[in-house]
């Protein structure tokens, strides 16, 4: 009998001169639209897909209203540009 292997999860890392302040460590936060969601350690934000091809950093998973960054792309790693009062580049990389 073999036993089915685990995917490691993965963390991910947001830096950038950023207002609010999201920058930080995300850690898996479960599946979300298929993708995996990951949330930043001690503040509450979210780094998910939406089903419509975006990447969103936002205080709530499918919540887009107010503040908050995107990233139109299939890959989670890149640039993510600010929307409404945000403001910064937000960048995502895998640690």
């Amino acid at each position: 009998m073999s036993r089915a292997r685990m995917t490691p999860l993965k963390t991910y890392e947001v830096t950038g001169e950023l207002n609010p302040d999201v920058t930080g460590i995300y850690e898996d936060a479960g599946e979300y639209e298929g993708k995996r969601s990951y949330e930043l350690v001690g503040n509450g934000w979210f780094l998910w897909y939406s089903e419509d091809d975006w990447w969103y950093i936002t205080p709530e998973r499918g919540t887009v209203t107010g503040k908050y960054w995107v990233r139109l792309d299939p890959a989670i790693e890149g640039d993510y540009n600010p929307i409404g009062t945000a403001t910064g580049i937000a960048a995502v990389t895998e640690i």
